[in-house]
């Protein structure tokens, strides 16, 4: 990268990432491409679906279901966002790559 010209790269790991994702937002940003009300309902019934802890089931008002078919997705609809606004703002990425993300249950 250096022979690119570039002097700084980030590494940035946020923390409790898949505990804090708003579910209202991830569903507004998920209805801009999907047009079904159905598939918006049942995803939003998956994130709220609530957790069971010692016999009891919890309410879930934030957070992606980590380990679950559909968080490596839904996590990269929110960082999608976020890749888009560094570039808006000017920030650039290695020549012939993206942003570079992985998620904990990718790994």
């Amino acid at each position: 990268m250096k022979q690119q010209g570039y002097r700084f790269a980030v590494n940035a790991d946020l923390s409790k990432f898949f505990d804090r994702v708003d579910h209202d937002v991830l569903l507004r940003l998920l209805a801009r491409r999907v047009q079904d009300p159905l598939l918006l309902r049942l995803i939003g019934k998956y994130l709220r679906a609530g957790v069971e802890i010692d016999g009891n089931v919890e309410a879930t008002t934030a957070g992606v279901p980590q380990g679950g078919p559909l968080s490596p997705m839904l996590a990269n609809v929110v960082l999608h966002e976020l890749d888009c606004e560094l570039k808006r703002r000017g920030h650039k990425f290695a020549p012939g790559t993206d942003a570079q993300r992985w998620s904990a249950d990718e790994l």
